[in-house]
């Protein structure tokens, strides 16, 4: 009998003290145990892993000028790289995101700003236009806004891209549309 209670009062007095400790103990020396978890994917169901900072994509950002009548606000074209900044081949410029905003003598019509990017093997480039959203409801100043359209564009290294309008200008109508083009260089 004496015996069996020595037992009780060991057993008794070890478990007080794991419970002791498991309450007074910090989070992270019970995350030990959760840090020898290890999971493991097969080669025909492999964890899918993307770099932010992959260095198979450069971020590469170019500004466009549309200005009628001619003036000087900048460029209306440029050029897709053929190496990136560290000397690598481009393989494509891919352009995500086409933001701006434009200009326009109140009551022009039939006005659409658009992107020209070449094609591969032909003299015709495809034509991207691009929604204008009054920048305000009274739009009496003929502001709009090319609102962060979210693209997907490809242009190959070496060509040009355009900026361009199809519209049908009358002697005294003015425009002016500053865009920014961004997206990034695949050179894998």
């Amino acid at each position: 009998m004496n015996l069996v209670r020595k037992t009780a009062t060991t057993l008794g007095g070890i478990f007080f003290a794991v419970l002791l400790i498991a309450a007074l103990a910090p989070k992270a020396t019970r995350g030990i145990a959760a840090a020898l978890v290890q999971v493991t994917n097969t080669s025909a169901n492999p964890v899918p892993t993307v770099s932010a900072d992959s260095p198979a994509n450069f971020p590469f950002a170019a500004s466009l000028c549309l200005e009628a009548p001619s003036g000087t606000c900048g460029a209306q074209s440029f050029l897709v790289p053929t190496t990136t900044s560290t000397g690598l081949p481009v393989k494509r410029f891919v352009i995500e995101n086409v933001s701006g905003s434009c200009n326009l003598t109140p009551g022009i019509s039939q006005f659409q700003l658009d992107l020209e990017v070449p094609v591969a093997g032909s003299s015709i480039p495809l034509f991207f236009p691009f929604p204008l959203v009054p920048a305000s409801p009274s739009n009496s100043a003929g502001r709009f806004i090319v609102g962060g359209s979210s693209v997907r564009i490809y242009a190959d290294p070496g060509t040009t891209v355009f900026i361009g309008a199809n519209s049908e200008l009358l002697t005294g109508d003015f425009e002016f549309c500053p865009l920014v083009v961004a997206g990034h260089l695949e050179t894998k």
